[in-house]
């Protein structure tokens, strides 16, 4: 636990390890309609921008084809990484929020360590007070049922969270912050099931091993970088960050910029079946590992041809989860398929802000020229704003889909994160003057 956490939750421990907690849903608040776009503007041609970018060689695409029925999994970019995106007509909603320190997120991630240290040295002594292989075998498989029954719970309590999400119950500050508690309780099993490989002593009999691995892959829609870093955030473990989301009925995405980073991590559930066969298993690939890598190459050709290091490839457990992680020259990126449906159905990405592709538009008002590099929805965008006269930087307030997202500063420029379909940028400087620009992200 952090030293930065309250002293004050030393005195409480006892009764919150003991006592549940109970999750007050906050008010939502009703998202303030999209503008209606122009017209998205043409891109740039091929080369460095101005702000020495590269420009993208052709606007951005929209969703990839199917195969077979299988549900889309990655959305088409013009020569950078293709990325896992949900399906237009799936979208409930979507928002921009700060994440920063927040006490009840903090309590409850703070309940949530206590908890998960208490279940793990109770644990511990219950192994350690125990003789006899057979016995000691017995406090095994007793711990992980329980931590089998932890992970059902907690894929019932985000499928709830994400429900009540999008129908309003749940506004977006109480979103991200049941998103970083369920976050951290995932890390806490993930912990133990290290705990248990370390403190047994035993080999593990190969049925137990595999049930672990399992509830391993299980977990992974239950935590994410981005969800850690809302976490942080939260505790004052970090910065205060910046996160977009969106979501379906059974999906997530969420980006941020940390630094000269920008980050991005998805789920959709419905690219994932828990029964059926592994199509990515034939005769040919009786491992499954080498289709799992050609689909991987199929949904993002570009990151596969370009790739500087892998595709390396792990499978989880008996699962039908293929991990597949490259390196390219735009960033990194991690995909998990499953090969029941053969699509991706969890994806990170991190790539460097200034090894960008981007798109230009411009627009001129009041005196002001208001220049945006954007990427795609969800994506990146770097604003940048002068005076038309003298192009010196201009320090303004930028609002995008009337959400306040920060100032350019003395250098004029701002990173900042590109609403899902309709964006409307407003930059208005301490003298009253504005300047605007409307585009549609796909």
């Amino acid at each position: 636990m952090s030293r930065n956490r309250p002293v004050l939750l030393a005195l409480l421990a006892a009764a919150l390890v003991l006592a549940p907690v109970t999750h007050v849903a906050a008010v939502s608040t009703t998202p303030a309609p999209a503008a209606s776009p122009a017209a998205p503007s043409a891109g740039s041609a091929a080369g460095p921008t101005a702000d020495g970018m590269t420009a993208l060689v052709s606007p951005v695409e929209g969703p990839s084809a199917t195969t077979d029925g299988v549900l889309a999994s990655a959305r088409l970019q013009a020569n950078t990484s293709n990325y896992l995106g949900i399906r237009e007509e799936a979208v409930e909603r979507s928002d921009h929020e700060r994440a920063s320190l927040n006490i009840g997120g903090a309590v409850q991630q703070d309940v949530t360590e206590l908890r998960g240290e208490y279940a793990s040295l109770t644990f511990e002594q219950r192994l350690g007070n125990t003789t006899g292989r057979d016995a000691r075998m017995d406090v095994l498989r007793s711990e992980v049922d329980r931590l089998e029954r932890r992970v059902q719970q907690l894929e019932l309590r985000r499928n709830r969270v994400i429900d009540d999400y999008n129908s309003g119950d749940l506004d977006t500050e109480a979103f991200y912050r049941e998103l970083a508690e369920i976050d951290a309780s995932a890390r806490a099993i993930e912990s133990q099931f290290n705990r248990i490989n370390q403190a047994t002593g035993l080999a593990l009999p190969s049925d137990l091993k595999t049930k672990m691995n399992n509830l391993e892959g299980d977990l992974l829609s239950l935590h994410g970088p981005i969800r850690q870093q809302i976490a942080q955030a939260m505790t004052g473990e970090s910065d205060a960050v910046s996160v977009y989301s969106v979501t379906s009925p059974t999906g997530i995405v969420l980006s941020s910029i940390e630094d000269s980073l920008y980050h991005r991590e998805a789920y959709i559930g419905d690219n994932r079946d828990k029964v059926g066969p592994d199509r990515f298993v034939t005769d040919s690939t009786p491992l499954g590992v080498r289709a799992a890598v050609s689909r991987m190459a199929e949904l993002y050709p570009w990151a596969s041809s370009n790739a500087r290091q892998g595709p390396n490839v792990e499978t989880i457990g008996n699962t039908s989860i293929y991990y597949v992680r490259t390196s390219h020259p735009h960033g990194s990126l991690d995909t998990y398929l499953d090969g029941r449906t053969e699509s991706v159905f969890r994806e990170f990405q991190t790539k460097p802000l200034a090894m960008l592709p981007v798109q230009t538009t411009t627009n001129s008002s009041d005196g002001l020229d208001l220049r945006v590099n954007r990427t795609h929805a969800t994506g990146p965008m770097h604003l940048t704003v002068t005076d038309n006269e003298t192009d010196e930087p201009i320090d303004a307030t930028v609002t995008v889909n009337g959400d306040d997202v920060g100032s350019t500063g003395d250098d004029g420029r701002l990173w900042t994160l590109t609403p899902h379909q309709a964006v409307r940028i407003t930059v208005t400087t301490d003298d009253g003057r504005t300047v605007t620009e409307r585009f549609f992200a796909n």
